[in-house]
This record gives C-alpha cells, structure tokens and sequence, in this order.
C-alpha cells in the first residue's frame, strides 16, 4: 500500500497559494488527503472560503503535485511528521481557523503538552524584563505548565532557559526548518530543550527563516496555548500579533507592565489598556488555572514558595530596607547620596545579587526581582 504520508506532503506543497485557511477547512472537510487531493469543484466550492479561481487551479493541480519534501529526508535528519489526524497533533491547534496542515518535530514527542502557556516578549528587552520571563517561566513550568515560545533572542529565550531549569517541558515552535538552527547563538538553548521537549514547524526542512515567517508561525505559538503571557512588547512587535491572534482564537492573554515612558513596555502597557489581564506575579496564572494542572506539580510550587518565604524570613534589616528601596531601580551614587554607607552598601549588594534578590541593570542600576514578604 503507498505510503499516505506522500499525499500529506503533496497536499502541502500546495499550502503556500491556497492559504493555510482555506487549507485547513480543506482537511477539516476530508481528514484524508488522499480523498482531499481527489476532490472536485463542486465539492470545494462548499467549503467556506473558496473561490472558482482557486477551485479551478487546485483541481488542475493536484493530480500532479508532488511531495514538499521526500520521506527519506525525514528518517535522514531524524524529523518527525505529524499530520493533522494524528494523535501527536495538539487538539487545541485544530480549532483555530488556519490549523496547519503538517508540523515538522524534533525532539521529543509533545504528547499531551496542555496546558501550555506562551510566553512572548521583545527580543531587545531591559534586563529586568528578562529576569521577569525567567521567573515566570521557571514557576508556571514547575506548576506544570509547558512553556511554549519561539526561540527567539531575548524574551523567548529566557522563557525557555526558566522551564528548562525547572525541569518542565518547554517547545519551540520555529519560522524556519527544524533542521535549520537559527539564531546560532542559541544552539545550546536548542540541544537542551530537545533533550525534554521540542522543536516543532509547519515549513518543510531546508527552508531558512525569512522575515514574513515570523509572524505567520505566531498564529501556532498562541494557538498551542491556552493562553499567552507577554512581557516588555514595544509599541510595534511580533508579541503583539501573537497577543492579537491569541485574542482572535478565543484565548487568555495575561500581561506584565513595565516601568512608565518606558519604550520597550510600551505595547504591554496598551495591551493593558486594552483589556489583557494585568499579572504581577506567576502566581496570579497558577491560581486562574489551578484546576488544570496536576496536583504532583501545585505540590511542588507550593514547596517552592515555601522555601521563598524561608528564605525572606532570613534577611536582616538592612536587607530588608534596601530591597524595599530597590523595589524602584536606582544606581549606587543615588543609593551613596541617601546616606547607605559606601563600603556597607557594595557588601548589601553583592550579598543580594549572588543570592538572586536584586539583578543589576544597565548603567550601575539595581533592581528587586521580586516582591519580598515583610513580616
């Protein structure tokens, strides 16, 4: 018997001018592609979306599609395929109107990843906004979220980075060929996140990014998810068509605000405003979806916490009234001329920033990473 992936391949050598929704109505319609490839015009004109136009050039061009990519390429570079009737494929992607057709996967398989949770940000964000993204994903990894993002520098990659020290699953979902690494300074984050989750795409292996990749891939970052957690967007990003199109598909979207007249938080503020679900805290996220995630895991978040609560609870007091300052950046002259003493407040600082209370910013700045409990 042929092998039915060949006709998966064929039909979505088609995909690029007929349109991921039309083709997603299309297999929606047949859940066969052997049977979609043979559909004639009266059959596609009922399905919503299609036009005589693209009707009349499907039915010519079918019969002598070929395959995007051949199966030995697949087995060679170790790539999974996942169609969209297979049991790997995210059930929750299906009910998006542009579902892809295919998913290319390295890794491990996703299995039941939901829920999962995107986070997405700027790739020029302020060090805090990285430290936030490490956190958030650190903790809603290790309440069984999986992480979901897009490898891209800065926010995404600290996202990743936070679920992998976590010991959660975190995927990538890539703009380009899984068997492309792409950027090259974050092969190491790579390599690590197949060793416990995945690399997943709808492009064919081989294909390199290109720029209009980017934001047509966001429409499974945030279709993966049930929903999605944006950090330090500017005004015009790629997190905000992924906060759009999380909103298009009927799925939460959480937003953490930054410091105000500050451009790289600009776009999270006017999602805010717009009605996004204002979060401090990864803790705001866990409760909201606390009847989804596994008891095992909400045991060992509350452990966690646990041992923050401890660990605050050994501060002293100069400890204490420096982290309530740094609560607002501030940079060492400031701090010298509120009176701290200049040998006592290095000690302060260096004490707090190894043991990971306060990050330092650019410019000599400090800042808390967090809210510290005063009791």
């Amino acid at each position: 018997m042929p092998d039915n992936r060949l006709n998966w391949l064929r039909l979505a050598s088609m995909s690029n001018w007929v349109g991921a929704t039309l083709m997603a109505g299309l297999i929606k319609k047949y859940q066969n592609p052997a049977l979609a490839l043979k559909a004639t015009s009266a059959d596609l004109m009922t399905i919503q979306g299609w036009d005589s136009r693209r009707t009349k050039k499907f039915v010519a061009e079918a019969p002598k599609s070929k395959p995007i990519c051949s199966l030995e390429e697949l087995e060679n570079k170790n790539i999974r395929l996942i169609t969209f009737t297979d049991s790997e494929y995210p059930a929750i992607l299906r009910e998006i109107p542009d579902s892809p057709l295919l998913l290319y996967a390295k890794g491990q398989e996703l299995g039941a990843c939901s829920p999962a949770i995107a986070v997405v940000g700027a790739r020029n964000a302020s060090q805090m906004g990285y430290e936030v993204a490490h956190d958030f994903a650190y903790k809603l990894a290790k309440a069984g979220f999986t992480i979901i993002s897009g490898l891209a520098l800065g926010i995404d990659t600290y996202a990743h980075r936070g679920a992998l020290e976590a010991g959660g699953k975190t995927i990538a979902v890539l703009a380009n060929g899984v068997d492309i690494t792409y950027p090259r300074s974050n092969a190491k984050t790579r390599e690590k996140i197949l060793k416990t989750g995945a690399v997943v795409s709808e492009y064919a292996p081989g294909v390199a990014p290109l720029p209009w990749y980017f934001p047509i891939r966001n429409r499974i970052i945030s279709g993966m998810c049930i929903a999605t957690l944006v950090i330090e967007a500017s005004a015009r990003s790629g997190s905000l068509i992924t906060a759009r199109l999380a909103g298009e598909q009927n799925r939460e979207i959480f937003a953490v605000p930054g410091g105000s007249g500050k451009s790289p938080s600009q776009g999270t503020m006017d999602l805010i405003k717009e009605g996004a679900n204002l979060v401090t805290s990864p803790e705001e996220i866990i409760d909201y979806y606390q009847n989804l995630l596994p008891e095992e895991n909400l045991k060992n978040y509350e452990n966690l916490k646990k041992e923050e609560e401890e660990n605050d609870n050994n501060l002293n007091a100069e400890e204490r009234k420096l982290l309530i300052r740094l609560a607002e950046e501030a940079d060492v002259d400031s701090l010298l001329s509120e009176g701290w003493n200049n040998d006592k407040l290095f000690s302060l600082l260096l004490q707090l920033e190894m043991r990971n209370y306060i990050v330092r910013l650019s410019g000599g700045r400090y800042q808390t990473r967090r809210e510290i409990k005063i009791r």
